[in-house]
């Protein structure tokens, strides 16, 4: 037995020991260390139509549901988006599901769907979107989860006011969806179809993937601890989602949610890529984190950590000393990616404060400057990355247009062209998404997902191909 498959099974066996009241893995997890519109009378839509599935569903309020999707034909996947402008959120909300629901075919359910909605709804209206967009699409067999974000990505465009909406037909995969209130993870029901300890011993079959995608409100703190956790629990996961604006909705199957976190899990053998695209370029040396208290970087190198940073900056050529400066901070031994902070402010004795960052001594650091011209080479560089993951498609999808799908979590202020971008270098791969305050996701393969700054994230769902055997 490998050693992967002896930590997932022990991890799931300790999980299944602690089912009788809260999660299972609960406890394992726990001692994780914290790391307006425009009238439009019809939606736009890509997708065609490839797969069934028909799944059944639990309770919710607090406690996750789970359902699962059993094959009823063609085991093909299929992915749909479509987007609205209608100054009628109901008609916007209808054009989106009928269109979807055209893309992925006749007769043929959603496994689950995202939904995004931006503008100036009624907020009662908005309350009541995420239950109709699963009436349209198939009732509580479809597993939703959404949020009001600045700005939708569907069909071949994006809208700052309107509804973005994309679904997923993808059989023989098992979903599950929670609310989270703290950096704990919830308590899932005995009945659903879907537990802690059938995520985590996902790990020990080779070739199956938990696929998350997570939505918290900015005033969630714990957002961060959540992420740890879940990847924790669920070595084999991939995290992908946001963060919104403070207040904004989340939309939880047929609920919407004002604090803490949405999630939704997809169980089975497929394949989730993800490629980020940044919009800081490193600049100067490594140094290494060796004082520093809560959110504040007060030494580097074992220097006062201010007069060393504007050393650094001191020594950049002329036209990078005017660019607006971020703070990237990685875990002991790596050269990066890093996880790019705003400076907050400088304190008396030489400290650095960073948003929103806990801080670990050890940790790496290297200064960043958010530069336009680096930003989109490196992301052009990664759209061709999205390119090459989206041609390996098993055998069986090979002909199917929109048997890959893709999802794109970008920053409210970002660059609005990265989506345009991967619709023209990736045709015929359905683009779904949202622009929102930051952005969750790993920076390597195997890690877990972090809060981003500046960026945008992209992941890529396909069904994973059959290995042969000769």
């Amino acid at each position: 037995m490998t050693p992967r498959r002896r930590v997932a099974r022990a991890l799931a066996d300790a999980l299944a020991d602690a089912r009788a009241r809260a999660s299972p893995a609960l406890e394992r997890a726990d001692a994780a260390p914290s790391p307006r519109a425009r009238a439009s009378p019809r939606a736009t839509t890509t997708g065609r139509r490839f797969a069934t599935a028909a799944r059944d569903d639990g309770d919710d309020d607090d406690r996750a549901r789970a359902t699962t999707a059993r094959t009823t034909g063609t085991p093909s996947y299929a992915f749909a988006s479509a987007m609205s402008r209608a100054t009628s959120l109901e008609d916007a909300v209808r054009a989106c599901a009928r269109d979807v629901a055209r893309g992925l075919g006749r007769g043929r359910d959603a496994t689950w769907a995202q939904l995004f909605v931006c503008g100036d709804y009624d907020e009662d209206a908005v309350a009541r979107a995420g239950k109709l967009t699963r009436e349209l699409l198939g009732g509580t067999s479809v597993s939703l989860v959404g949020a009001v974000v600045r700005g939708g990505v569907g069909a071949e465009g994006m809208t700052e006011s309107g509804v973005a909406l994309t679904a997923a037909a993808m059989p023989g995969t098992t979903t599950a969806t929670f609310r989270a209130t703290k950096s704990a993870l919830p308590a899932i029901d005995d009945g659903s179809a879907c537990s802690w300890v059938d995520l985590a011993k996902s790990c020990e079959n080779e070739g199956e993937t938990v696929g998350v995608t997570v939505f918290a409100d900015a005033s969630f703190e714990h957002v961060g601890e959540l992420l740890t956790r879940l990847h924790v629990a669920m070595p084999n996961s991939v995290a992908l989602g946001g963060v919104v604006d403070e207040g904004s909705l989340m939309f939880l199957n047929d609920d919407v949610v004002r604090r803490g976190a949405v999630a939704l899990l997809i169980r089975g053998e497929f394949e989730l890529d993800t490629h980020v695209a940044h919009g800081a370029r490193p600049v100067g040396p490594v140094m290494s984190l060796t004082h520093a208290h809560d959110n504040a970087v007060l030494e580097l190198d074992d220097s006062p950590a201010h007069p060393l940073l504007l050393e650094t900056l001191e020594q950049l050529p002329e036209n990078s000393k005017s660019l607006p400066v971020m703070l990237g901070l990685g875990v002991s031994g790596s050269k990066g990616p890093f996880v790019c902070r705003d400076i907050l402010s400088v304190g008396e004795t030489g400290g650095v404060e960073v948003a929103s960052m806990a801080l670990q001594e050890g940790d790496v650091v290297q200064l960043h400057v958010r530069d336009g011209n680096w930003a989109k080479e490196h992301a052009n560089r990664v759209i061709e990355k999205c390119a090459d993951s989206a041609k390996k498609v098993s055998s069986e999808e090979l002909g199917s247009e929109n048997s890959t799908g893709a999802m794109i979590f970008a920053c409210g202020n970002g660059n609005r062209m990265h989506a345009s971008n991967f619709r023209e270098r990736v045709p015929g791969t359905p683009l779904g998404g949202a622009f929102l305050r930051s952005e969750i996701a790993p920076l390597a393969k195997g890690r877990a997902s972090n809060v981003l700054s500046h960026t945008s994230t992209i992941g890529i769902y396909r069904k994973r191909k059959k290995s042969v055997s000769m």
